[in-house]
C-alpha cells in the first residue's frame, strides 16, 4: 500500500510538471510568433521607406492566439502588439524609420492576414489590410 501511494505521489509531480512545461511553452509559441509579425511588418515599412515614393508591397503575417492588439502609437514610427501571458499582458515594439499610418484593430484575432505596404509621401508609410 505504501509503495502504491509513493508510486502515484511520484506519478502525480511528473504529470503536474508535464502540465507545467506544455503550458509556459505554449503562452512562449504566442510570444515569439507576434514578435515575428511586428518585426516582418516593421522589416517590410523600413523596405518601403527605403526604396521611396511610390513603392509598395504586401506581405503575410501570422497572429497567435493570443494576440489582444495591434497598433501604431502617436509617435506614428513603431508597432506595437499586446499579448497575454496567463493573466497579464506583454507588449511586443518595433520601430520604423519612417511614419507608420494604418489601421491594424482588425489583427487581434489569430489567423493569417494579408497587409499591404506602401508609401504615400516621402516619409509616409501606409498599412492596409487586404
Amino acid at each position: 500500500m505504501v509503495m502504491l501511494a509513493l508510486s502515484l505521489v511520484v506519478f502525480s509531480a511528473v504529470l503536474y510538471v508535464t502540465g507545467m512545461l506544455i503550458s509556459t511553452s505554449s503562452i512562449q509559441v504566442g510570444v515569439d510568433s507576434a514578435h515575428r509579425a511586428v518585426e516582418k511588418m516593421r522589416s517590410s515599412a523600413d523596405f518601403v521607406y527605403v526604396h521611396g515614393h511610390p513603392s509598395r508591397t504586401e506581405i503575410n503575417v501570422y497572429m497567435p492566439p493570443n494576440i489582444e492588439e495591434v497598433s501604431i502609437p502617436e509617435t506614428n514610427n513603431s508597432i506595437r502588439a499586446r499579448v497575454s501571458v496567463g493573466d497579464t499582458y506583454t507588449d511586443i515594439y518595433s520601430v520604423s524609420k519612417g511614419s507608420i499610418y494604418g489601421d491594424l484593430s482588425q489583427l487581434d484575432k489569430e489567423g493569417y492576414y494579408v497587409l499591404r505596404v506602401e508609401s504615400t509621401s516621402e516619409h509616409d508609410i501606409n498599412f492596409t489590410l487586404i
